[in-house]
């Protein structure tokens, strides 16, 4: 009898225990979840962010999907940090499948600079685990502005404008060179762009008409109107870069194309494209 009253006592006391628990528990596991997923976020990307990224929400649903909303950061860039951030971030699928090594994708939202009156670009992630660990991203920039990435380079997009809209996406499987292909537009009106921006043309045009236009237009150190402008990159080997970049200036009647092939290994050459896709250094 005093065996199974202990027993009963010590079962009871266990249940508490574990009620108690949860009680406290509950109400701190989206918490628990948020600083659990900051820590890994900001060590994995510490390089680029310097432990700035924060989470505001973080929902597992009973389907094991997870859903993020305000995340925000400070990107590392050559200047200074750039404070950015993503509407949403939402699984479409378990994440019991990276276990199983199956595909997972995730749907983001609203990723733009902080304080930008523009919805920003979305798109989708898939991450696959395992031996065949794969990484694939697909991004629409159809409801942003070249003004919201004045921040990429200011000195030659300080003051830029114009509606974009375009495509970006970037593939990698374990093992295997990246695939990367970027096109985008900025039609008709177009918007305004530093006359500096041309002199990154210079280098790549043979001597002619069009390279005195040029010449004359980047020595004037003014805001050029242009009317339309596409911007097209892709990645065929790992250490090259094909560019196809048009602009059309209609005050000086000028319709430029760029039109190159770079390798990684031609440093000044680098430095160039990369300015020219609005990439960034760091550090």
């Amino acid at each position: 009898m005093k065996k199974r009253r202990l027993f009963l006592f010590i079962s009871l006391t266990f249940l508490w225990a574990i009620l108690g628990l949860a009680l406290w528990g509950l109400p701190r596991l989206p918490g628990l979840e948020r600083d659990l997923l900051q820590r890994l976020a900001n060590r994995s990307a510490k390089e680029y962010f310097a432990d700035s990224i924060r989470i505001e929400k973080v929902f597992l649903d009973s389907h094991l999907k997870i859903h993020l909303t305000g995340i925000t950061g400070k990107l590392k860039n050559r200047k200074s940090p750039i404070p950015l951030e993503i509407g949403s971030l939402e699984s479409q699928d378990s994440l019991l499948l990276l276990i199983a090594t199956k595909p997972v994708r995730f749907i983001f939202t609203g990723v733009r600079p902080q304080g930008s009156s523009r919805p920003g670009f979305s798109g989708m992630v898939m991450i696959r685990t395992g031996t065949a660990l794969r990484f694939e991203c697909s991004a629409d920039f159809g409801k942003t502005d070249l003004e919201d990435w004045q921040w990429l380079d200011p000195q030659n997009l300080a003051g830029a404008t114009g509606a974009m809209k375009g495509t970006l996406t970037f593939r990698q499987t374990f093992g295997q060179e990246p695939e990367f292909g970027m096109d985008l537009e900025a039609p008709e009106p177009g918007g305004n762009i530093q006359a500096r921006f041309f002199d990154l043309f210079l280098p790549y045009l043979p001597a002619s008409v069009h390279k005195e236009k040029v010449q004359k237009i980047s020595e004037s150190r003014e805001m050029v109107r242009y009317e339309r402008a596409t911007l097209k990159i892709n990645l065929p080997q790992n250490d090259s870069m094909k560019v196809l970049l048009q602009i059309f200036i209609p005050a000086y009647n000028l319709k430029l194309t760029l039109n190159a092939t770079l390798k990684a290994d031609q440093k000044n050459a680098f430095s160039q494209i990369t300015r020219l896709m609005g990439l960034f250094e760091v550090k």
